[in-house]
């Protein structure tokens, strides 16, 4: 955790905390951001490359360069599985929902920055870049836009701001209600938008 973070962390009074492994290789919402954020980039890439060379050739690097992402996403997911998986910390306070990564996520941030320099991959190294600078999430509870529980998976999806990166917050048997309980009362009119 950054030291401004803490700062930030000590001027608010903790709701509840808990701790939480994360699978990367199946975790559905990690499968969909990757495709997503390597996708965009590929498929303007792509464009781009056409739109230099007009020939199909550079769509075709584009789907390369797509493909050996994914494939630098499956080894090193399969790794971090391997190891446990991410360790996070979620913490409720008075002010806002709290998503601080252990050191697993440091280490796979540089990984795909290393993976995307060896790559000759753009896309890569800003998504390690972006991974990177979002080791400690929070969004204030002013801010949530909608709540999305997911009963099977023990989840509830945070929604900030448009271009904000949403919390996933993976509950426990015993926490998952309270969790629900503490996200109503504190953010009421998102939890009306919330979809199961």
């Amino acid at each position: 955790m950054t030291e401004e973070a803490s700062s930030k962390l000590a001027e608010e009074t903790v709701l509840r905390t808990w701790q939480a492994r994360i699978h990367v290789l199946n975790n559905s919402s990690a499968w969909s951001g990757v495709s997503l954020c390597f996708g965009v980039g590929a498929f303007f890439l792509g464009l781009l490359l056409l739109f230099i060379t007009k020939s199909v050739t550079g769509l075709l690097v584009a789907f390369g360069i797509f493909c050996g992402l994914m494939v630098l996403f499956v080894l090193v997911g399969g790794a971090i599985d391997l190891f446990g998986g991410f360790r996070v910390t979620f913490i409720l306070t008075d002010r806002g929902v709290w998503s601080i990564t252990g050191s697993g996520a440091r280490a796979a941030a540089d990984a795909a920055v290393v993976g995307g320099i060896f790559a000759g991959s753009l896309t890569g190294i800003a998504t390690g870049f972006a991974a990177r600078s979002e080791q400690n999430v929070f969004i204030p509870y002013g801010e949530i836009s909608r709540l999305k529980v997911k009963d099977r998976r023990r989840s509830v999806l945070v929604r900030g701001k448009l271009l904000e990166k949403p919390i996933e917050l993976y509950c426990t048997v015993e926490n998952f209600h309270e969790v629900q309980k503490i996200l109503m009362a504190q953010s009421p009119a998102a939890f009306g938008a919330a979809i199961g």
